[in-house]
């Protein structure tokens, strides 16, 4: 069974897991293709909202502090310092 450190995402999980039960009975019993359509766009729609939702939720990012994002314009990397400061003779 899987833990969820977030109810929302509990919930939103459970709501998918549904959808998908859903989709599954209409194959077997050979749904309409409308029915098919609307159960697929609410697939699509609670995967956009879980990818949304873990973006912006602080208990659903496994590693907060790598996802600040890095300021550009902070110099050169140690590696690249010798290659640009080097002299050329004529």
């Amino acid at each position: 069974m899987l833990r969820f450190a977030c109810p929302k995402l509990k919930g939103l999980a459970t709501m998918m897991r549904e959808k998908y039960d859903v989709r599954n009975k209409m194959i077997l019993r050979n749904g309409s293709d409308a029915d098919m359509l609307k159960v697929e766009y609410e697939l699509v729609r609670i995967n956009r909202t879980i990818a949304r939702h873990r973006r912006n939720c602080f208990q659903c990012k496994p590693y907060p502090a790598l996802a600040k994002p890095v300021a550009s314009g902070q110099g050169q990397i140690p590696s690249e310092k010798s290659f640009v400061s080097l002299d050329i003779a004529s």
